[in-house]
């Protein structure tokens, strides 16, 4: 008689605890889209007169699904003045090639290849970043990992934060271009767990204090108010710490509301 009542109360004990899960969830996933419509109801302005030179920086290590699309998406900009950046290890790295090819059928764009071995820090895509930031012509620097395609109105819209003088980041949320059954569960997985979280951290903290690979807009002057390249080398979040550092030196990080692509195709 006692086991049965002390079962009993245990399945009622566990059946409360999983409800209360379970509507837990639920309202957070309303919250989300309430978050989510707070911060897509209002378009970020575009103003057409501020659009200060950038250098991109564009680190590669191997080949991407659809390398050619994506990276000649950042040499289709309607962009008064830009400059691209490749950086890549060795000269063995298979996507030489491509950027090779870009260069050629973009001859008109200022394009650069850098291929270097220096490192900084155990991070090798920092390192990247940093040999390719050593020949940046402009103050401004725009970061986006080599598995994004952006529009032609890319770099029109995530450097409009930056005419506030106390924003030090702009960074992007992105949707997955996917094939096959991996990628498409992973895809799921962003759109559903990651961006929700991120819509509402960003209302709740009144901004964001982190960054994302897919989209990183940060200033010279920023970059060496934290260290530079160096003070990340040794982080494998390195995109988190682009974010998280210039806010503990005063800066503000801004969600834009443009969505890059992340192209990710699984054999599968």
């Amino acid at each position: 008689m006692f086991a049965s009542t002390l079962l009993t109360n245990l399945h009622a004990i566990a059946s409360n605890f999983f409800l209360i899960l379970c509507i837990s969830s639920v309202l957070f996933y309303c919250y989300a889209i309430y978050a989510a419509i707070t911060f897509f109801a209002v378009p970020q302005a575009i103003d057409r007169e501020f659009h200060p030179p950038v250098s991109i920086l564009k680190p590669i290590c191997g080949l991407d699904s659809n390398a050619y699309e994506n990276l000649a998406s950042f040499c289709q900009q309607d962009y008064l003045k830009y400059q691209i950046i490749f950086a890549v290890r060795n000269y063995q790295d298979p996507c030489i090639e491509v950027v090779e090819k870009i260069i050629h059928n973009f001859s008109d764009l200022d394009i650069l290849l850098i291929v270097s071995d220096r490192v900084i820090g155990t991070n090798l895509k920092v390192s990247n970043l940093a040999n390719a930031a050593a020949k940046a012509k402009y103050e401004i620097l725009v970061l986006a990992d080599s598995d994004i395609r952006v529009g032609t109105d890319y770099l029109q819209r995530v450097i409009q934060p930056l005419q506030d003088e106390n924003v030090g980041v702009v960074t992007c949320m992105y949707r997955t271009l996917t094939q096959g059954w991996i990628s498409t569960l992973e895809a799921i997985i962003t759109n559903t767990e990651f961006h929700a979280g991120v819509l509402v951290s960003n209302i709740q903290e009144n901004g964001i204090k982190y960054a994302f690979g897919s989209t990183i807009v940060i200033p010279k002057k920023v970059l060496e108010a934290i260290g530079g390249f160096e003070a990340i080398a040794d982080y494998l979040a390195d995109d988190f710490q682009l974010g998280y550092l210039p806010v503990q030196v005063g800066y503000k990080v801004v969600l834009s509301d443009y969505i890059v692509e992340h192209v990710q195709i699984s054999k599968n």
